[in-house]
């Protein structure tokens, strides 16, 4: 009998909202004995900046726990993709019993970078992701500081990286040869899964960390894609909202010092809808994404679908009205620039956010 929703909920809660290691794994097989002592750095510090104080990283998988709980918001497209994904998940006992096991690989995979160079489950978008880094260098002025991961299905498909994981993470093997046996049972409940390893969910991740890096999951472009946004839109759109990040942990001890927010939830807003400021800003800059109203409008799509409405929870990231509307005034901005080549600062642009913006946005759509 398949785990009902409502016992599967804590199981993913523990796995996708802070992307952690599984609980003690059981002694019944070989693979459940991978070790989980592993714990994956959140240090808040920055390699230039070992003092500055940071916020606390947020993940875009967050999202898709907010999606599968009733919200005030009402349904967004994403929304009813991620909860038909997430009924299919929990209909198969295998996935569900294995999910921290298979997250906890995905997180070494990321540590180790393993399969972590190209971007779409075939590399289909490493170019395009490759070309919007360059631009997001030279546009924020960061050459060089930030490194993007990809995240795939695949990998927990593939002998050889599976192999290689499992040998660089537990401790207590003599040789690669002590890997195969466990893998081999690995790739045999695979192929006895409808889900594992093929659902989105494990493959999601989409975050900005304190060590410079961006992680792209394929999964979360996909269940994005599939509300009818354009991958490319996708991709270019989540990499920048997570660059906007990067900008802000450079600059969060002056812009935010401590006492600035009265909540855990409001200073998770405020830096989600500055970062959907920021993005919007790049995405249609004449020396940015260059992207016109077309797919601009695709764009503010992204960032509505993304919204919820649990205002008290400490990951509340706007409603879907106000992440559009942050995104929309980020693009009214570039689009009105009297020199069209000129970027502003991430000074001015976050006094713009602000004084101008935000009091808006917040006070405007406050419940919408």
């Amino acid at each position: 009998m398949a785990l009902s929703i409502k016992h599967l909920l804590p199981v993913l809660g523990m796995g996708m909202l802070l992307s952690c290691e599984p609980e003690e794994l059981r002694e019944v097989s070989q693979a459940e004995k991978i070790p989980t002592t592993y714990i994956t750095s959140t240090v808040n510090t920055r390699k230039n900046h070992p003092q500055q104080k940071t916020p606390k990283t947020e993940n875009l998988r967050d999202i898709l726990m907010e999606d599968v709980v009733p919200s005030e918001c009402g349904a967004t497209e994403f929304s009813q993709v991620v909860w038909e994904h997430f009924t299919a998940l929990a209909s198969d006992d295998l996935a569900v019993e294995y999910m921290s096991q298979y997250l906890f690989l995905q997180e070494n995979a990321l540590r180790l970078r393993i399969g972590t160079d190209h971007f779409g489950p075939h590399g289909e978008y490493t170019n395009h992701v490759e070309r919007m880094i360059r631009t997001l260098e030279r546009f924020w002025n960061m050459p060089n500081e930030i490194e993007v991961l990809g995240q795939h299905n695949e990998t927990l498909n593939d002998r050889e990286a599976l192999v290689d994981i499992i040998w660089y993470t537990k401790q207590d093997l003599e040789s690669r040869e002590d890997v195969f046996p466990i893998v081999e049972e690995i790739l045999t409940r695979n192929r006895l899964s409808p889900m594992l390893p093929n659902s989105p969910f494990f493959a999601a991740d989409g975050y900005a960390n304190f060590n410079n890096e961006i992680v792209l999951g394929d999964g979360l472009i996909q269940m994005f894609s599939e509300t009818g946004l354009e991958q490319e839109i996708v991709w270019t759109g989540i990499l920048s909202h997570e660059w906007s990040h990067q900008v802000q942990f450079d600059k969060f001890s002056s812009w935010y010092p401590t006492g600035y927010f009265d909540s855990k939830a409001e200073e998770t807003r405020t830096i989600e809808l500055e970062a959907d400021f920021f993005s919007g800003y790049f995405m249609t800059h004449k020396r940015g994404a260059t992207y016109n109203w077309k797919k601009a409008d695709d764009f503010f799509e992204l960032f509505y679908q993304s919204g919820d409405c649990s205002f008290e929870f400490e990951q509340h990231h706007g409603t879907p009205l106000q992440r559009k509307a942050a995104t929309y005034e980020g693009y009214l901005l570039a689009a009105s620039a009297q020199k069209k080549g000129k970027i502003l600062t991430a000074e001015e642009l976050h006094e713009i956010f602000i004084t101008e913006v935000l009091p808006m946005v917040v006070n405007e759509l406050q419940y919408l």
